[in-house]
């Protein structure tokens, strides 16, 4: 089956800015199912009840990356959906939490500096794939967590519908841990 382009874009203003604010983080088995795309704009419109555990990145420390990957001879393709952020101060409550971040089958979403939401994971899961436990040479070195985050999606990933005053206030099962 052919593929068709459906559409061409100009040059837009220059008004955007880039980063990640926020990482949400949830079990990849609580969304396995429950999940409502509106049909016209693509964008999730229903998430299953859930809770969501937010991490406050440093700041410019937090990254998303989606890179197509494919292989013309095979004829596969498929999108590799990367986040990685930087959370300091080492503790044991972080070391144990690290733990398990290490071990879980998860479900990203990321918030931009410009309020977007991408879902990161939908369709397989996403996995830490690189992390580590830094106390650094210098006084001014990182004293903190770094981790990585891998999905590898079929498709690109999907925004959700833009929230009213706080990420997610417009899914009313879902519970942001800490809350706003």
């Amino acid at each position: 089956m052919p593929c068709s382009l459906t559409k061409g874009y100009t040059l837009d203003c220059l008004e955007g800015i880039g980063g990640v604010k926020e990482v949400f983080i949830a079990n990849w088995d609580d969304f396995a199912a429950g999940i409502a795309f509106d049909n016209t704009t693509g964008e999730i419109e229903t998430l299953p009840t859930a809770t969501i555990f937010r991490y406050v990145p440093f700041r410019s420390s937090a990254s998303y990356i989606e890179t197509p990957q494919k292989n013309i001879e095979n004829g596969t393709l498929y999108f590799e959906q990367k986040v990685g952020w930087t959370f300091g101060k080492l503790s044991q409550d972080k070391r144990n939490e690290f733990l398990n971040l290490a071990k879980a089958k998860c479900i990203i979403f990321v918030r931009t500096y410009d309020d977007q939401i991408l879902c990161v994971g939908l369709g397989a899961g996403a996995w830490m794939t690189e992390g580590s436990v830094q106390s650094g040479q210098q006084k001014a070195d990182l004293m903190g967590y770094m981790v990585t985050f891998t999905a590898e999606e079929l498709e690109p990933a999907v925004h959700l519908e833009a929230y009213s005053s706080v990420p997610f206030d417009n899914f009313g099962d879902i519970t942001v841990d800490p809350a706003y």
